[in-house]
């Protein structure tokens, strides 16, 4: 439980991912699909190394479901307004959230 309270709530592969992707031309939705496919698959490999190492069992299953199942509105919804926005004002949108992901990041960095 520690470890997922600490790896949702920074910062971190997101704002990187985010970056990278927009800046190898990927705009609207083919940013968000390719960001949502790789954290995907990197969540994955994270529950497959927890659960060989013997730190994932039933009830953690069950929470990450139910987090997940949550989740899923929120998608179409954001993948709804995603599609009426401009392109010009998503990718703003996705340059603000790196900026102050970045900046997070740095400033966290600099308080330790």
């Amino acid at each position: 439980m520690g470890w997922g309270l600490i790896a949702g709530g920074t910062s971190g592969a997101g704002v990187l991912l985010l970056s990278m992707l927009m800046g190898v031309g990927l705009q609207g939705s083919a940013v968000i699909a390719t960001d949502a496919a790789i954290s995907i698959g990197m969540g994955l490999v994270k529950a497959s190394t927890f659960a060989l190492a013997g730190a994932l069992g039933a009830r953690e299953v069950a929470i990450a479901v139910l987090m997940g199942a949550v989740a899923i509105p929120g998608a179409f919804l954001a993948r709804s307004i995603a599609k009426r926005l401009p392109l010009d004002v998503h990718t703003a949108i996705l340059d603000s959230v790196v900026v102050i992901g970045g900046g997070t990041m740095v400033a966290v960095a600099l308080a330790q």
